[in-house]
């Protein structure tokens, strides 16, 4: 069996469609598909349940995934074993938005610098399914926001940062005009994932009678939207916001407040510790310190 069709399949079960899993890993739907079938014909069954645009796995490609992902690494892993340095291989790191300004590029200069052969694989997402998915195995670190509950021990948890809320207000609108602010909707930064939940009081306070124009969780598409003058919102200060949208006005809340998005640097306990994982790791911590 060929590891590298094991790799598509695993890949068009995170991605949820074939095309998605083919422009992942640079081949063509046909070549993605065609391997899917080698397999489907080699284990007797069908893997995937297949429709116009997407794929899911059926039941029985749901109970051999573990053992795939499981192959998948080691062989992955083969690659970094005549590496006396143990800085070659991929590596994958699950990411919130805001982080993939701050702190990735970062990553990809030390990676180019001190380990040229490895393999930066960026996994983007929500802190919930990023957390998911470092619990499944299917990450091997993530920066994301911190959990509003105790991580088990298996988890690794390290602070990167803490990012103060402010009120994010378009071009041109003071903050001193309660009249324009009145007249200007909201754009909310989902109250339902970690990182909105923490203002949901504070918006609720401030928003008084105002229209919530719409809700999502993806803090740089909300910085947009207000630059482009379609509302405001209540947003976590990430470290390029500024530089991003530099028309924005940016009102910080009360000095006095408690309120801050801790992002946080997560590993797991038992297989964070390997040289690729250390120096990934010091690239985060050590921008965070800039």
């Amino acid at each position: 069996m060929d590891i590298r069709f094991l790799s598509s399949l695993l890949a068009v079960v995170e991605t949820g469609s074939i095309a998605a899993a083919a422009r992942q890993q640079n081949l063509s739907p046909a070549a993605v598909s065609q391997r899917i079938r080698v397999l489907e014909e080699e284990l007797g069954c069908a893997l995937l349940s297949r429709s116009a645009h997407a794929a899911s796995p059926t039941a029985e490609c749901r109970r051999l995934l573990p053992l795939a992902r499981e192959l998948a690494d080691k062989a992955a892993a083969l690659k970094s074993v005549t590496d006396p340095s143990g800085l070659s291989g991929p590596f994958r790191l699950g990411a919130i938005s805001t982080t993939l300004f701050d702190h990735v590029p970062a990553i990809l200069r030390c990676l180019e610098m001190r380990a040229p052969n490895a393999e930066l694989i960026v996994r983007p997402g929500s802190s919930l399914d990023l957390y998911r998915r470092l619990e499944e195995g299917q990450l091997d670190a993530a920066l994301l926001v911190a959990p509003p509950f105790d991580v088990p021990k298996k988890i690794r948890q390290h602070s990167v940062e803490r990012q103060s809320f402010a009120r994010v207000l378009p071009p041109g609108v003071s903050p001193r005009d309660e009249d324009a602010l009145k007249r200007l909707p909201w754009i909310v930064y989902e109250r339902s994932s970690w990182g909105g939940s923490l203002v949901a009081k504070l918006l609720r306070h401030l928003q008084g009678e105002g229209r919530i124009l719409c809700e999502l969780d993806s803090p740089e598409t909300i910085a947009m939207m207000v630059e482009q003058g379609i509302g405001q919102s209540i947003l976590p200060v990430w470290s390029s916001l500024s530089r991003q949208h530099p028309e924005l006005t940016l009102v910080l809340l009360d000095g006095g407040s408690p309120l801050c998005r801790e992002i946080v640097y997560m590993e797991p306990g038992n297989g964070g510790s390997g040289p690729l994982a250390a120096l990934i790791r010091s690239a985060i911590m050590g921008r965070s310190d800039d």
